[in-house]
């Protein structure tokens, strides 16, 4: 099995740091736990990244994003020759298309 290299983008980063701040401000436990399951997520996008659907935008379909679901956040990353791009981490009751 080919393993993947990942490349998360600042957007992304910033996006979990955003993420995990507000959650720590509520439980610092949930946040913690919250980010290790997010980052495990991440990680296992490595070895079998397209397990995860296109997106049913057709706009963004053609441009290749996936999402992956970590409980309320979505992932969304393209896979790109021998590399996952992670790009945007949001809360998935959030308008997203304008965002990618």
């Amino acid at each position: 099995m080919e393993n993947y290299r990942l490349l998360i983008f600042p957007s992304a980063k910033k996006d979990l740091q955003d993420i995990v701040y507000y959650v720590n401000e509520l439980s610092p436990d949930a946040a913690l736990k919250l980010y290790d399951e997010i980052v495990e997520g991440i990680s296992s996008q490595s070895q079998m990244p397209e397990r995860c659907p296109l997106l049913k935008s057709p706009v963004l379909r053609v441009k290749g994003y996936r999402m992956l679901i970590v409980h309320n956040y979505l992932v969304f990353y393209i896979v790109n020759g021998n590399r996952v791009e992670i790009r945007r981490i949001l809360y998935g009751r959030r308008q997203y298309e304008f965002l990618l």
